[in-house]
């Protein structure tokens, strides 16, 4: 049996028995007396209640019910339990009254409408609690609709996000080794070696939402020795990593992406060349990282932030929302200051497994 289903029949049983088990109570504080034939009514209520019910339900599912809206279920719903109360209370009356006790019923209209309306009343909550824990059961399937469709959307986004790092990645460092060809070939030549090695780590990086800081910090140190081949004395290098921030996660290429953005937009434009200081540090369980270079920033307004700092911010909000910061300023010494703050994990997206789709029919 499924265990939808099986969650309906239980949920019936319990609440019929709780039914029956209210008009024993009343019946204990009354005094009155249990007899056979009270027994007799109270098994009676209880089988009825669940065969009447359960017909009920049939008619929903057959009718396709479940899928109205409010507007029109509720008309539906009030018709539906009054001639529920109606059934029961006359089916009730013929097996007791007549066939057990063997009485001659007398039936009054203020009666049979007392004894309906009170009926009624028993199947429209009946309704209710159907109802609405199909409501619940939709709304969380759409729920989970929407988070697996926000979680492949994000996938989406990083995956296009990171795409874009290699082939900008290539270009610039293509660049740096044209410019050696003709000065120093043999410089150019260790330099593309180099410049394939960085290419094999980065591509297994991409395959990783966020990497250990100390491959990172690698993949950075290959990237900055092609740079110094090419800038020599006029570019400068100086790392403070701490130790404990070295298995710290961060997203692949992220930090080589600020450094890039750094000397191609800072130092690269100084005849003089600059220095470049790249810091990691943990604060409480989030990484502290600050790229700081030669060089002056300008936003410009009315235009959109460089691809480096562009994408490295989307990155961050993809992953780890509004915990994930990133701000570049200018400081009193002529450099430009990004700091980065990244969060201990990723934003998670709880996403249930199997097959959310539900069967009206199961229950």
């Amino acid at each position: 049996m499924d265990s939808k289903l099986r969650l309906y029949w239980v949920c019936q049983f319990l609440g019929w028995f709780t039914y029956t088990f209210i008009m024993w109570l009343l019946n204990e504080l009354s005094g009155m007396e249990l007899d056979f034939y009270f027994t007799s009514n109270l098994t009676i209520t209880f089988i009825f209640g669940i065969l009447i019910s359960h017909t009920y339900r049939e008619v929903i599912l057959q009718l396709n019910w479940l899928n109205l809206k409010i507007v029109d279920l509720i008309p539906r719903v009030i018709l539906t339990s009054i001639l529920c109360g109606v059934a029961y209370y006359f089916l009730h009356t013929f097996v007791f009254e007549i066939i057990i006790a063997r009485q001659k019923v007398i039936l009054t209209t203020l009666e049979i409408l007392q004894n309906t309306l009170n009926l009624s009343v028993i199947f429209i909550l009946w309704s209710l609690m159907y109802f609405l824990f199909h409501f619940i059961q939709n709304y969380r399937k759409e729920e989970i609709k929407n988070l697996r469709w926000q979680a492949l959307s994000t996938e989406v986004e990083l995956n296009k996000l990171k795409s874009q790092l290699n082939p900008h990645f290539i270009f610039n460092s293509m660049n740096s080794i044209r410019a050696l060809v003709d000065e120093n070939p043999e410089r150019s030549k260790d330099s593309i070696t180099q410049l394939s090695n960085i290419l094999r780590s980065s591509l297994l990086m991409g395959r990783q939402k966020v990497i250990p800081l100390s491959q990172e910090i690698q993949l950075v140190n290959d990237y900055l020795s092609i740079e110094q081949t090419r800038f020599e004395e006029r570019l400068q290098v100086k790392y403070e990593i701490d130790e404990n921030a070295k298995d710290h996660k961060v997203p692949p290429m992220l930090l080589q992406t600020l450094v890039e953005n750094g000397i191609k937009h800072g130092i690269s434009k100084l005849p003089e060349g600059g220095k470049i200081e790249i810091r990691a540090s943990k604060e409480g369980e989030d990484l502290k990282l600050t790229i700081e270079n030669t060089g002056n920033f300008r936003e410009v307004k009315d235009r959109e932030p460089g691809f480096g700092l562009l994408n490295s911010r989307q990155r961050l909000f993809l992953l780890y929302g509004e915990k994930g910061e990133l701000h570049i300023s200018n400081s009193e010494h002529g450099t430009v200051i990004v700091q980065v703050t990244i969060p201990a994990n990723i934003k998670k997206i709880k996403v249930f497994k199997g097959n959310i789709e539900t069967n009206n029919e199961d229950i």
